[in-house]
């Protein structure tokens, strides 16, 4: 009985003794690393091959009354190139939505507009998938410019409280 009161006190005394690590969340769809409403990419950080490619997905986070989203984003075309941009789905509904992009030599400018019965949409959703193919290694920076905009149905802007960062490594 003695030892069992021993054992139990050394085991007590090592837990308390025990650093309980401190989890880090830094998922870009939180709202504790933005404020929305936001545009941001998920994931923020892609690692890849040099030659390889690299699927982004880019998201509207917390938004209220949106009906067309203009997402511009400015990356680094010495290392990336687009190979692909699709539709997302948060303006899927059951006629889908007008979506058109434009490619510019380091600045991609994608246009989206709702056209579901409900005139706007909210929340959070992926509002499209670019693939990006790496040229060169080392890592490229992309972001959403201030040009960014989202718009209700009378075409006047919803003010963008953050605007989201990411990075494609090349090894």
């Amino acid at each position: 009985m003695r030892w069992i009161k021993l054992i139990l006190a050394v085991l007590f005394l090592g837990l308390l003794a025990c650093e309980i690590p401190e989890v880090l969340y830094d998922n870009p769809l939180d709202t504790d690393n933005n404020s929305p409403p936001s545009l941001v990419f998920y994931p923020d950080r892609v690692e890849t091959t040099v030659g390889g490619s690299a699927a982004i997905n880019f998201y509207v986070l917390e938004v209220t009354g949106v009906a067309g989203i203009h997402a511009q984003i400015q990356y680094d075309n010495t290392k990336l190139s687009v190979s692909s941009v699709s539709s997302g789905s948060f303006f899927s509904d059951a006629q889908p939505p007008i979506f058109i992009y434009e490619d510019n030599a380091g600045v991609l400018d994608i246009f989206t507009f709702f056209m579901g019965n409900a005139k706007t949409k909210d929340g959070t959703g992926d509002i499209a998938l670019v693939v990006f193919n790496t040229k060169l290694p080392g890592e490229a920076q992309m972001q959403f410019t201030a040009e960014s905009e989202l718009l209700d149905p009378q075409d006047a802007v919803i003010a963008i409280n953050s605007l989201g960062t990411g990075v494609v490594n090349a090894q």
